[in-house]
């Protein structure tokens, strides 16, 4: 049990240095070429790491639902698609 745990918090932080990682990449993007759909990217991405840096220090402080590591699972695989889409 105590490695779920583990591997929850593990799985919230990575969600959110990636997001971070992304909206950065999007930023530079949008100052080189000034598209208005690399803003609305990178806005996207910055909120998507406030929200998971929020959930993280929640859930390492207070706990959570064993249930949620599905949602989580599948925050990272959206976030991976979009890197590999911006990367590629």
């Amino acid at each position: 049990m105590e490695l779920n745990i583990i591997g929850h918090n593990f799985m919230h932080i990575v969600i959110a240095v990636l997001a971070g990682i992304l909206f950065i990449v999007s930023l530079l993007a949008y100052i080189r070429t000034k598209r208005n759909k690399f803003m609305f990217i990178c806005g996207a991405f910055l909120i998507f790491s406030i929200k998971e840096t929020i959930l993280a220090v929640n859930i390492i402080a207070f706990g959570t639902d064993p249930l949620m590591m599905l949602t989580h699972f599948l925050d990272l695989v959206i976030l991976t698609l979009f890197a590999l889409g911006i990367f590629r």
